[in-house]
């Protein structure tokens, strides 16, 4: 637990059981306290499970098309594993003392069902205020950020995934975010050295356009 006096609040605040007004004071304190913003990091895995809304943009099929295409020409012999529909931003449940039961149950399940432990990678972030950490279980990857502001309008945040010094590979995640607050499903990231996130054109692109918000080497 966070050694900030506010840490006993960040399991409501990622459960989304503070009001209002004790929400925004709680997002002023994370965007200085370090100590609770790792703590919010640290129990938004177990949290992840409940979410049952989502402001993630399925990317169009036209660009699966491309993204495809690109690998057929480029590089024939790599295997892609299947992408599952990702989710994400938790609805706020109604009664905080709940909280602690509810992480308690998420551990336990997470831990039983894949057998993998949970290493956090926290990620740089080009806008002030803002952080994003990377949730690595097994060969499996999420992004989870806070204090992010949208994209400029007609854009959306696209999730870039490179090995070694190759030219960066789209995830085929694209997200915005709500409150600040959002989180996507990166998939397998088996060989990937580092992710990235950029600002993309409604419906992504093949490469980036515009320099990373988002750098995290994992």
């Amino acid at each position: 637990m966070s050694g900030c006096d506010h840490g006993i609040d960040a399991g409501a605040w990622v459960l989304g059981a503070l009001d209002e007004r004790e929400a925004a004071a709680y997002e002023e304190h994370l965007r200085t306290c370090e100590e609770c913003r790792a703590e919010v990091a640290r129990l938004q895995v177990p949290a992840d499970a409940l979410a049952l809304a989502t402001e993630q943009i399925p990317p169009p099929p036209e660009l699966k098309g491309r993204i495809m295409g690109a690998i057929e020409v480029d590089q024939p012999a790599r295997r892609r594993e299947p992408r599952r529909g990702r989710r994400w931003f938790l609805r706020p449940l109604p009664v905080a003392g709940l909280v602690a039961a509810t992480l308690a149950v998420g551990v336990a399940v997470g831990t039983l069902v894949s057998g993998d432990s949970t290493r956090t990678v926290q990620a740089q972030v080009a806008q002030p205020g803002a952080s994003a950490t990377v949730h690595v279980t097994g060969d499996h990857a999420r992004l989870e950020v806070s204090g992010m502001r949208n994209p400029p309008s007609g854009h959306v945040y696209e999730v870039w995934v490179q090995r070694g010094s190759t030219t960066p590979e789209p995830a085929g995640a694209l997200f915005t975010v709500m409150n600040g607050r959002g989180g996507v499903d990166v998939g397998s990231v088996k060989g990937v050295d580092t992710i990235m996130v950029t600002s993309e054109p409604q419906g992504g692109s093949l490469k980036p356009t515009g320099k990373p918000v988002i750098t995290a080497a994992v």
